[in-house]
């Protein structure tokens, strides 16, 4: 707790906006397992606060979609006050699409642990790109392990573990 993972965001503060499914396991302690929904969320959330840290304000729509192995994030109305006055002219619009990928190539470390976090494994690579005349952002995180199908099996392990009780001990012992 209080561990900073980049300027502004402790693990606290990432924690407190997770949101699990919980449940009893066998032994009656917690067992929580996350969702598709959920790591969209958070993912979602985290993309926001990371660039309300890195630009001064966070985009005004994040959509994330979990597909397979890939995190896609696009997020639009991502332009400060500044940015939206540069980008009348074409030399202004070449100047944010110049800053926003050194910025990206500065932060990529710092976004693929982030992601890596959330999603519960390695972040390969990834990809982003800034459309300027759009004020839009899509970034693209490539996952070691297809997360999709883990989720999948997860969610059908779970199930075929509640439909699994044990049936009460017989009266007659078994020989």
């Amino acid at each position: 707790v209080g561990q900073h993972l980049f300027r502004g965001a402790t693990v606290w503060g990432l924690l407190t906006r997770c949101w699990f499914f919980v449940f009893l396991g066998r032994d009656n302690h917690i067992v929580s397992r996350l969702t598709r929904g959920t790591i969209e969320a958070q993912v979602a959330n985290a993309i926001v606060q990371f660039q309300r840290e890195q630009q001064g304000r966070g985009p005004s729509d994040v959509r994330v979609h979990l597909i397979g192995d890939l995190i896609l994030v696009r997020c639009t109305g991502i332009f400060t006050l500044t940015e939206t006055r540069l980008s009348i002219s074409e030399e202004g619009r070449r100047l944010i699409k110049s800053a926003r990928q050194e910025l990206r190539a500065i932060t990529r470390a710092d976004q693929e642990s982030l992601i890596a976090g959330i999603a519960g494994c390695k972040v390969i690579r990834s990809y982003g790109d800034v459309d300027v005349e759009a004020a839009e952002q899509m970034d693209v995180f490539v996952l070691a392990t297809d997360l999709e199908k883990r989720l999948l099996r997860q969610d059908l392990h779970a199930r075929s573990g509640l439909a699994r009780k044990k049936s009460p001990p017989s009266a007659y012992p078994r020989r």
